[in-house]
């Protein structure tokens, strides 16, 4: 093991880590704990409409809320 050795490794390891952040897309990148936290804060908090179920007799839609997983209508 030569201190040139690890110089090479490292100048090849650095390389390709480039080469492969510039050529892999945007949308197939691995998400990061930001990422992650960012869509569950924004993105799921809502009631969510439930298309497969029926509407009941007075015309009220099934609703799914997504923060306490319950299923409702309104």
């Amino acid at each position: 093991m030569s201190l040139s050795g690890i110089g090479n490794a490292a100048v090849g390891t650095l390389a390709t880590n480039i080469v492969t952040n510039i050529f892999t897309k945007e949308e197939n990148k691995p998400a990061t704990k930001g990422d992650i936290q960012k869509l569950l804060g924004t993105g799921l908090h809502q009631d969510i409409l439930v298309k497969n179920v029926p509407a009941r007799s007075d015309g009220a839609r099934a609703y799914f809320n997504t923060v306490q997983q319950i299923l409702f209508y309104k």
